[in-house]
């Protein structure tokens, strides 16, 4: 079956913008961040299949899926029967959650610099498990595993391409749900930088 590219405004429409204080604070727990990334990446799921993913006790997940409830990040999407007993079922608040808005205003820049550190952890947690993964790859198209630093001076028109393809790979992620594949995670930065004089050294 082909799938068929959403057009800029239904993209639009799928996606939440987190721009609440209470949000983005929620947001500064690895943990809580985790539990977003793979109820958007697994689509809906009960506390039991939740913890399996991430791989801890379902008991370590309530104290952080009630702050989540409670922020209207994650919403309750159901129920289903397991073993003859009713679960819950949570799903993130949208298909696409993004806070790249939030990141205008300069009241948030406290909060926002403390989620980047949580991501920046996060990616090297991930990183450290693709590692020792068997389904790593990491040579060719296939490739699943890697990572990535340079600095240079883009030009503005340079600059407009390198954002134009971090987009593409946000929509190739939101768009794609391939259930026989293991997960992956992708993190980036991008950030201008002083630069030290050399009497700094």
């Amino acid at each position: 079956m082909k799938k068929t590219k959403k057009t800029k405004e239904e993209a639009n429409a799928a996606t939440y913008w987190i721009l609440r204080e209470d949000q983005l604070e929620c947001l500064t727990s690895t943990v809580r961040m985790d539990i977003v990334d793979h109820l958007v990446g697994n689509g809906p799921m009960s506390i039991k299949e939740l913890a399996a993913s991430l791989g801890r006790q379902p008991s370590s997940i309530y104290y952080h899926m009630d702050m989540l409830v409670n922020a209207e990040l994650v919403v309750e999407a159901g129920t289903q029967l397991a073993n003859r007993r009713t679960e819950a079922v949570y799903a993130a608040k949208a298909p696409r959650m993004r806070i790249q808005k939030a990141l205008s205003n300069s009241q948030n820049n406290d909060v926002i610099n403390r989620m980047a550190g949580v991501i920046s952890r996060q990616a090297h947690r991930d990183f450290a498990q693709g590692l020792e993964h068997p389904a790593r790859e990491l040579d060719g198209p296939d490739r699943n595993l890697g990572f990535f630093r340079l600095i240079n001076r883009p030009s503005p028109e340079s600059l407009r391409e390198i954002n134009g393809y971090i987009e593409r790979i946000a929509e190739i992620l939101w768009e794609e749900r391939d259930m026989s594949q293991p997960l992956i995670a992708f993190s980036w930065t991008l950030a201008p930088l002083d630069e030290k004089l050399a009497s700094e050294d």
